[in-house]
């Protein structure tokens, strides 16, 4: 028994040392400990902000990516409409005159002048002029001719 188990519970000078050095390590993992506690803490808080803001980030990017499908598809849908509007367009083109097409009519128009002619009123007012004159002269010649007798 003089391995020092029967004096376990004796205190000699050199376990003082020795247990004052065991507390002292014992202290500083503690601290060390405390530190790396709070560390991870921090880290976790970190991860939980960065967290929440990627979600936040992430919804406000799918709002974004739906508000945009929804002005692709109206851009999509008057783009649709401006072709079937210049398709009619060419369609009403197409039935009028084209270049050559005028041309000749100029050329008829030109070589019939169209300009000489007299309308329908005209006639009428240069028939009704003369027939006014004739009478004016037979009305004049009876009163001369009764003038003579």
């Amino acid at each position: 028994m003089a391995n020092g188990f029967a004096g376990a519970g004796k205190k000699s000078a050199q376990d003082a040392p020795a247990s004052a050095s065991f507390n002292r390590g014992i202290a500083e993992v503690e601290r060390r400990l405390r530190a790396l506690e709070e560390r991870y803490s921090t880290i976790e808080r970190r991860s939980q902000v960065t967290e929440e803001n990627m979600l936040s980030s992430d919804r406000k990017i799918r709002a974004d990516i739906k508000m945009l499908n929804g002005e692709i598809s109206e851009l999509k849908g008057q783009a649709a409409d401006m072709t079937d509007k210049i398709k009619a367009l060419i369609r009403e083109l197409e039935g009028f005159a084209k270049v050559e097409d005028v041309d000749v009519i100029r050329k008829y128009l030109n070589l019939i002048e169209p300009l000489g002619f007299v309308t329908q009123n005209e006639v009428e007012r240069i028939v009704r002029q003369a027939v006014d004159e004739a009478i004016a002269r037979q009305v004049s010649g009876e009163g001369s001719e009764k003038g003579q007798e």
